[in-house]
């Protein structure tokens, strides 16, 4: 069974003359254990593509499914909580709240599920990436490489919500 499938699906912006079709008609399946890489030209659609998967951007047509589930059947709020519990994303920009500490930054997608994180596992990739001394610091405190790290830890999905519990998965 595919893990991540996706029926006709396409993304236009913009109307009229100014239209621009990001994406056409595009089928994929991926199924467990699957490497996939998205390579094309600038402007083929690939960042479309990827925002469409996570549950970002709405399609014009066709359908998202993770693990059978239709992603744009979803209200748009339980869509934003399936996102932030089976969805990492690392962005070209970072995008970490600027009033957050870097520790605060990691573990924002887990408290906002009204969960606890794993101090153990929290511990364990502060270290593996080198933050343990920065958790403290403003993202403006931070130089680029350490706050993509910040971002990378936290798209961190090895995390499972167990019980209102966060354990490792």
């Amino acid at each position: 069974m595919a893990i991540l499938e996706t029926r006709n699906l396409s993304k236009t912006y913009g109307r009229g003359d100014a239209a621009v079709c990001a994406l056409r008609g595009t089928d994929l399946e991926l199924k467990e254990g699957q490497f996939t890489a998205i390579v094309g030209p600038s402007g083929s659609g690939k960042s479309t593509l990827l925002h469409l998967l996570g549950g970002l951007d709405d399609p014009t047509t066709g359908a998202v499914y993770v693990d059978g589930q239709d992603l744009y059947a979803l209200p748009e709020g339980e869509r934003a909580a399936f996102r932030r519990r089976n969805f990492g994303f690392i962005f070209q920009a970072f995008h970490l709240m600027p009033v957050l500490t870097a520790k605060e930054n990691i573990i924002m997608p887990v408290l906002l599920d009204g969960a606890q994180p794993d101090p153990v596992h929290v511990n364990r990739l502060h270290s593996l990436l080198g933050l343990s001394e920065r958790l403290n610091h403003l993202p403006g405190q931070l130089s680029g490489g350490q706050q993509q790290r910040v971002a990378i830890a936290r798209a961190d999905r090895t995390l499972e919500i167990i019980d209102g519990v966060v354990r490792e998965g």
